[in-house]
């Protein structure tokens, strides 16, 4: 891993040298986490505990440095993108990962691109924030065709990916691979975009060799995956800021145990975002089998002195419902609240300070509340 790290970075040095089409951008994060966790029915499970931290979509460990490299050829219709990351800095022989690294060549004016290796940066995905899925990712790697047609109006992209099954390789499988189990793991995907509105999904098809289904006892349908995204751009011509969408995955289509592997989690968000003001809503609902949860969040923002100091607040309220509701008659699943000030140095440089605390329903026995709460001083450097 070491070696490659070297021959990583001393080709960035090596191309860069060469072209001006080679861009190496990244971030940095870590921050100081103060936790509380109070549990009034399982007293063993309380603590309180500081470590090095950051909340800000930095991993679970003491903080996240990220790498990554995109580079383009003097003829602008090949190369290769790549991000090398830390979440653990343990110098084991582990050592990072790399998230996605592939290569891609664009062909026919832009209307056909092929990329090859372990892929990301979908053109497919959902997008987030909340929910942030691409279904051609996988440790196996694999093969993205996109088709861009050039005679149609807006931008349409559609394509399908060649792969490998997207869970850990179970060695309990009943039967060696076949071609027909490759292509049941291959991917759909399309995307559109016009002038009132964008749309894009992809679809997994499933063979029976995933681990997800072999976890429950040997091969099996874990079923098929389905994620999507829409935007509407109309409102935003009648008032400036105002702009909805709409995304989603449907997890476990046709599974064999539907009880196990079906799910679907879906999100709404209103936004009005004029100079210096953020306020959004964020509607969600998930689906299993035996139960379902509905999330309302509240989020305000506003700028002040340029965006040199920022204050925000997120608010949070879920509800459970169905067979399996964790509590009978309880008023909510949990409530949350977030307030945080950040300060912004320059662009891509921030210090935010943030505190949050969560009240839910745990146990169906009393008294079920389960209350956590933290404290976050992090520091973040986008380069």
């Amino acid at each position: 891993m070491k070696k490659l790290i070297v021959l990583f970075l001393t080709l960035i040095i090596s191309v860069s040298a060469f072209t001006q089409e080679f861009i190496v951008s990244g971030e940095a994060k870590s921050g100081v986490l103060w936790e509380k966790l109070e549990d009034r029915q399982q007293d063993s499970d309380n603590y309180e505990k500081v470590r090095l931290h950051s909340k800000d979509d930095a991993g679970s460990s003491f903080g996240r440095f990220r790498l990554n490299l995109d580079y383009t050829n003097a003829s602008g219709n090949m190369g290769f993108r790549a991000r090398l990351q830390w979440d653990e800095y343990n110098n084991t022989q582990a050592g990072p990962t790399w998230p996605y690294a592939f290569g891609w060549g664009s062909f026919f004016t832009d209307q056909l691109t092929i990329s090859v290796g372990r892929l990301g940066g979908s053109p497919w995905s959902t997008g987030g924030p909340e929910m942030w899925r691409e279904l051609e990712v996988s440790r196996f790697g694999g093969m993205r065709v996109e088709y861009k047609p050039s005679f149609i109006p807006g931008n349409l992209n559609i394509g399908f990916v060649l792969n490998w099954i997207d869970d850990v390789a179970d060695a309990g499988h009943t039967k060696d691979p076949t071609l027909l189990d490759l292509l049941q793991e291959s991917v759909l995907g399309l995307s559109y975009k016009h002038d009132y509105f964008m749309i894009r999904f992809a679809y997994r098809f499933d063979s029976p060799l995933d681990a997800g289904a072999a976890r429950a006892g040997g091969d099996g349908q874990e079923g098929t995956k389905f994620i999507y995204r829409v935007e509407e751009y109309m409102l935003s011509k009648l008032l400036s800021g105002l702009s909805i969408w709409a995304l989603g995955e449907i997890i476990g289509i046709g599974a064999d145990d539907m009880a196990s592997n079906f799910f679907t989690r879906n999100w709404l968000f209103i936004q009005y975002a004029p100079p210096n003001l953020v306020a959004q809503v964020r509607l969600g609902y998930d689906v299993t089998e035996n139960r379902s949860l509905f999330y309302a969040k509240p989020y305000f923002q506003y700028n002040f002195f340029n965006g040199l100091l920022v204050p925000s607040i997120l608010f949070g309220y879920a509800q459970d419902f169905g067979k399996a509701k964790i509590y009978p008659g309880s008023p909510y699943s949990y409530i949350e609240v977030e307030p945080k000030l950040q300060v912004n140095f320059a662009p891509g440089a921030y210090v935010a300070f943030s505190y949050y605390y969560k009240m839910e329903y745990k146990f169906a026995v009393s008294p079920p509340e389960q209350q956590s709460q933290w404290m976050n001083l992090r520091f973040g450097l986008t380069f």
